[in-house]
């Protein structure tokens, strides 16, 4: 009879996801002058009985362990004959005890056995943390079971602990696998017995390397390839709706914990453009909140042109922010987002903590070119948004055929002239898709499940209100002549494409004396549909500058395949 294949992996936390905490606990004894064992002798000794047993099933919370625990502690110095330090306190050691280190390698193995079908789960010993300084512990579990395992057992939560049959058994159920399709990585030799009488395949972890070699031998998966950035799905994120003081309704996706970071897409996106940067920006620590701009998607979609010009833009985001009780963010953008972005830090500086743009440059304001009578006299590149200033024109070109709109726009740029799609004359030969085949595929960068997503959005909000986004280009000039002069001074970065057709990096050459506290991050192998194409190249730059400008504030949770 074959052998059963295996469908899913369980692991454990502590030296498996997690480097040992017990290496942390022996450095916290030593530097207040305790033996190096102690610590960890008073952890296990009275299991399962002693106040730690009772902390991972959840007979006490943390603040109630330390109470015990110093007591525990008390007792075994005496007995011991170690001094204990005159301002011994348990609460200080369990805060050096909870200094969570990841392991880059497990987490990688772990998104790659997702991606090629399996199941994941955490099992792991732990407590109610009712400490006021969780927020870092809270949201590296949170990040892990959001994009790493499909469930997350906890010992406290169930009332019994690793090695516990019963917890195994739960962990099963919760997979509705067979014991024999199932591979436990654990570091703890009791645990692994426990899980090997159940009939389920081992692996005790005392070397990372030699345990990745051992997953990928029994699951026939290469863990130690490199995983694919990890992307959302529309249907497993929360999905949230706000009404500003004006009346806009805004539909937003909203996750994770930490300093805000607000991603504003451009045309013809949704917030779905950033489906492969929440996860990366989440699990660096901070809240990511990510809206269909007004005219895209579920947010409000008023067909008056007046309604889309930067003014009045950056007056319905300062009123989002408001609504969602942010006095301040980091405001992140792409294409028109990215316009967006550069002119609500020139206007409303007090609201952005830092700013990016990708692809998109700030341009500094200037009363003397009218840009619109400039793209008028040499439209090249930008005939596109000369085609686009007539209401109704493009409309009925691009809703004719949204499926063709999406396959056509969103491409790299070397796949574009597979199609016949340009954006020079697109006047003079009638129209945008004018001399583009019909039977064009999607591009790499695009699934099926991306195309279906993108045109269900575009069938929702129409076109009209993205088109209105371009027909506003005169008033949004004159709005930015009130900011003559005005440098931006908070943290910025831009991020330029060397590919990119229309938003060339030539365009963002004259920023540095306008934005004084300026970073730069380049691709040069992208087009313009950076978080598209190069989201593992894009995720690195945003991240790494992230942390950079917030400092302390936050700090990287999972830091491989960002």
């Amino acid at each position: 009879m074959a052998r059963n294949p295996k469908k899913a992996v369980i692991f454990g936390l502590g030296s498996v996801v997690f480097e040992p905490v017990q290496d942390a606990l022996r450095q916290y004894g030593e530097s207040i002058g305790l033996p190096g064992s102690f610590l960890e002798k008073v952890f296990v000794g009275g299991m399962p009985d002693n106040s730690f047993c009772k902390m991972e099933r959840g007979e006490l919370t943390t603040r109630q362990f330390t109470e015990h625990f110093e007591k525990e502690c008390r007792e075994a110095a005496k007995k011991e004959g170690v001094t204990l330090p005159p301002d011994f306190n348990t609460r200080t050691m369990f805060d050096a005890f909870m200094d969570f280190k990841l392991v880059p390698e497990i987490i990688n193995a772990i998104a790659v056995l997702r991606q090629h079908g399996f199941k994941t789960a955490a099992l792991t010993n732990d407590y109610i943390d009712d400490r006021e300084q969780n927020a870092v512990s809270a949201g590296i579990l949170t990040a892990l079971s959001s994009f790493h395992f499909d469930h997350f057992i906890e010992s406290c939560r169930f009332g019994q602990r690793k090695p516990d049959e019963s917890i195994f058994k739960e962990t099963l159920n919760k997979l509705r696998v067979m014991e024999e399709a199932v591979v436990l990585i654990d570091g703890t030799n009791p645990n692994v017995l426990t899980a090997k009488g159940l009939g389920i395949s081992t692996i005790l972890v005392k070397d990372k390397n030699a345990a990745l070699k051992e997953l990928k031998e029994i699951t026939n998966v290469d863990v130690f390839q490199e995983a694919k950035p990890i992307k959302v799905h529309p249907d497993k994120v929360p999905h949230s709706y706000v009404i500003t003081r004006s009346g806009v309704k805004f539909h937003y996706v909203d996750m994770g914990t930490g300093p805000p970071v607000i991603l504003c897409h451009g045309f013809p996106e949704s917030w779905y453009e950033w489906k492969t940067q929440i996860p990366a920006i989440v699990q660096a620590g901070f809240r990511v909140i990510v809206p269909d701009m007004k005219g895209y998607g579920q947010s409000s979609n008023p067909p008056e042109i007046e309604e889309y010009s930067l003014e009045r833009m950056c007056k319905d985001l300062a009123e989002f922010m408001d609504a969602l009780c942010l006095p301040q963010a980091t405001i992140i953008g792409h294409d028109w987002g990215g316009f967006l972005v550069w002119t609500f830090a020139m206007h409303y500086a007090d609201k952005v903590s830092h700013v990016a743009g990708i692809c998109t440059p700030m341009i500094p304001p200037d009363d003397k070119v009218n840009p619109l009578d400039k793209m008028k006299e040499d439209p090249g590149v930008f005939d596109y948004q000369l085609y686009y200033q007539e209401p109704g024109v493009a409309e009925a070109e691009l809703e004719a055929n949204l499926e063709k709109m999406v396959k056509t726009f969103f491409r790299r740029a070397h796949e574009l002239s597979d199609t016949g799609f340009t954006l020079v004359d697109v006047r003079k030969r009638g129209g945008l898709f004018v001399g583009v085949r019909d039977d064009i595929t999607p591009s790499s960068i695009l699934t099926e499940e991306d195309l279906d997503y993108y045109v269900k959005q575009m069938k929702t909000s129409g076109v009209r209100g993205m088109l209105n986004w371009y027909r506003n280009i005169e008033e949004n000039w004159k709005f930015n002549q009130r900011a003559m002069g005005r440098k931006l001074y908070m943290p910025a970065l831009m991020v330029t494409c060397g590919l990119d057709p229309v938003l060339s990096p030539e365009m963002s050459k004259a920023m540095e004396p306008w934005v004084v506290n300026l970073s730069r991050g380049h691709i040069e192998d992208s087009g313009h549909w950076a978080t598209l194409e190069k989201p593992k190249e894009l995720n690195k730059i945003l991240v790494d500058w992230l942390l950079k400008v917030h400092g302390d504030a936050t700090r990287p949770i999972i830091t491989i395949n960002p």
